[in-house]
């Protein structure tokens, strides 16, 4: 899914519209054991209850691409007899109805959930007859061929509310609240089958984390048995090493600043494009040498390190290595930011035999607060 498929269906999950017609689920304890079944009648709840159930739907469609949320397919052989992607499937067609089915498919992640403390598991289904599209790409609500019926799955952490005194509105005083257990925002979950090209695509779902780094692979295996995805900060290191290893004693101010201007470029480029940018070999090994890299570091040496890293036919995510508004300079003792449109302000030079970088002094520059005046302006 692109960030377009994935705002229109957050869209969909919004409480003066929400297309959810049922949902399921349970509430579990420290110990993995199931405490209570979730049987709320979704349509009938009261309009508080039911804006409170959206805000989580939709926070689980959150966040961005390749750090929070993970496009995965389902391996062919979960799609065969009783694989995963089959049991998602007859989960999703049985509507709830079958209470057999649905609890074991929650078991299912309780077992292959490492999470502490108790959470809730909430599982929606709801149906979206996808509007066909003008010409300009304006929404022909009258007019649609397809049906999209999608199951969205959001596990959220149950917490103690700390204890205090609220106002009681029924007595007009402030009294001590006892401790009550709230419902967090989701930091797992997931949504079948993925929305592509605005059509169902039951090969494929949407894996969502709240943090990049508490994935729970254990329940990738478990729901889709597929290998964990590469996360944005995993692709920057990636690309970080590629760049290094290819360039060796090339890898210069110079040639690192040329090759980050690259794929900033080439993702203005593609700006208006909702499909994710993907840098693969010959990508990268053009964006080396229009860079200025020499001749042998964009061949066999390239290929090399590219297959080492990333591995033969894999890819890069442009936004995930690229795009920052800040380029950043470090060391351990220094640090220094520059706004990416004005990085062709700073230089190198070598004097007396070792390289500095140059960065002019202006007149808007300070330090510790106080401003500086330029010494070549005679002011």
């Amino acid at each position: 899914m692109d960030k377009k498929a994935v705002s229109e269906i957050r869209k969909i999950l919004g409480k003066d519209h929400c297309r959810v017609d049922r949902i399921t689920g349970c509430f579990v304890g420290e110990d993995g054991e199931i405490i209570t079944n979730l049987k709320d009648t979704f349509l009938a709840m009261p309009e508080e209850d039911l804006e409170k159930y959206c805000e989580i739907f939709r926070k689980t469609l959150s966040g961005k691409l390749g750090k929070n949320l993970y496009n995965m397919e389902f391996p062919i052989a979960e799609e065969l007899d009783e694989g995963k992607q089959v049991q998602l499937y007859r989960l999703l067609r049985s509507d709830f109805t079958d209470p057999e089915m649905t609890d074991r498919f929650l078991h299912t992640i309780i077992e292959n959930l490492d999470m502490a403390g108790r959470y809730l598991i909430i599982l929606a289904k709801g149906n979206y007859d996808i509007p066909a599209k003008t010409s300009d790409g304006a929404d022909l609500e009258d007019a649609s061929d397809y049906v999209y019926m999608f199951l969205l799955c959001c596990i959220c952490p149950v917490t103690e509310v700390k204890e205090g005194l609220c106002f009681d509105e029924t007595t007009l005083t402030f009294v001590n609240k006892r401790t009550d257990l709230g419902v967090q925002m989701p930091e797992l979950g997931f949504l079948f089958p993925a929305f592509n090209d605005r059509l169902p695509d039951i090969h494929s779902l949407l894996y969502y984390a709240k943090k990049e780094d508490e994935r729970h692979p254990e329940l990738i295996d478990g729901i889709i048995g597929a290998d964990i995805p590469v996360t944005e900060t995993a692709q920057k290191e990636l690309f970080s090493e590629v760049v290094e290893q290819a360039l060796g004693r090339d890898c210069s101010f110079d040639n690192v600043k040329a090759v980050t201007e690259a794929v900033n470029e080439m993702i203005k480029e593609e700006k208006d494009n909702p499909e994710p940018l993907e840098l693969g070999k010959a990508e990268l090994r053009r964006i080396l040498d229009t860079s200025g890299a020499p001749r042998e570091v964009t061949g066999e040496r390239f290929d090399a390190v590219f297959d080492e890293q990333i591995g033969e036919g894999g890819s890069l995510s442009a936004e995930n290595i690229g795009g920052r508004s800040v380029m950043e300079i470090r060391s351990p003792s220094i640090k220094i930011s520059v706004k990416s449109d004005m990085s062709a302000m700073i230089t190198t030079r070598i004097l007396d035999g070792m390289e500095y970088l140059l960065i002019p002094v202006q007149d808007d520059v300070e330090l510790n607060g106080i401003r500086i005046r330029p010494q070549n302006t005679g002011r």
